[in-house]
């Protein structure tokens, strides 16, 4: 396809692109570079073709590490297992969510292709026993999703840690920031191990062994608050 092609596609689909070395969208799933296991996972499943929002997500990460990003596509990341030795070190990625409903949501499309990708995942949020999911917690799980206020009262009553996460999914921050979770979601961030930093200087040197945090944002505006919260 030509510039223009692309151009006109991205207008069909209301797909606009803001910032430099934004790859382009994906026609369908064929073209997300997923693993051929994951592809079938997508298909039988029933996700029949790429929203918008899936089209121009998608590209934006190495796929060759998968992904997760609640309602979107719950994927997945493509995590090294948990065994005995680190399943008490909390789990690899958090999903955050601005309601219980919602986090219950991606919980039920995450499950979906949990048995496809070999993970375990546990929900946080009101309404449940929290002793009984900090229990879940501490018995291994690679993903954790959940509301930010219930999630930092399992951290601050030590039912869990977050010593090894390294992927972080805000799913409508804007939504959030309005109610009144940013101290919260910074709470939870703040938990989270310092040592995985990018360098703030983009010029320097990255350890190519090293895994870095990487934070996937969606929100439906963007705001100060949430654009500051997603340089934090």
């Amino acid at each position: 396809m030509t510039e223009r092609d692309w151009r006109i596609f991205r207008e069909d689909f209301n797909i606009s692109c803001k910032g430099s070395k934004i790859p382009r969208p994906m026609r369908s799933w064929a073209e997300s570079k997923l693993t051929s296991e994951l592809l079938k996972a997508v298909e039988r499943v029933g996700y029949k073709k790429p929203s918008p929002i899936q089209m121009a997500a998608i590209p934006l990460w190495d796929c060759n590490s998968g992904m997760l990003s609640g309602l979107l596509i719950e994927t997945g990341f493509r995590l090294p297992p948990m065994s005995e030795e680190n399943e008490a070190e909390g789990p690899y990625a958090v999903v955050m969510a601005p309601t219980r409903e919602f986090a219950q949501q991606i919980e039920d499309e995450t499950v979906k292709f949990a048995p496809y990708l070999g993970i375990k995942v546990v929900s946080i949020v009101g309404g449940q026993s929290i002793e009984e999911q900090g229990f879940r917690i501490r018995q291994g799980c690679e993903v954790v999703i959940a509301t930010p206020g219930r999630l930092l009262d399992c951290l601050e009553r030590r039912y869990a840690v977050l010593n090894q996460c390294n992927y972080v999914v805000l799913d409508e921050a804007d939504r959030m920031i309005d109610m009144g979770f940013e101290p919260q979601v910074v709470g939870v961030l703040d938990a989270m191990p310092s040592s995985n930093l990018k360098p703030e200087n983009e010029d320097e040197e990255l350890d190519a062994k090293k895994i870095y945090r990487t934070t996937y944002m969606f929100s439906a505006t963007m705001p100060l608050r949430v654009e500051r919260l997603a340089r934090k």
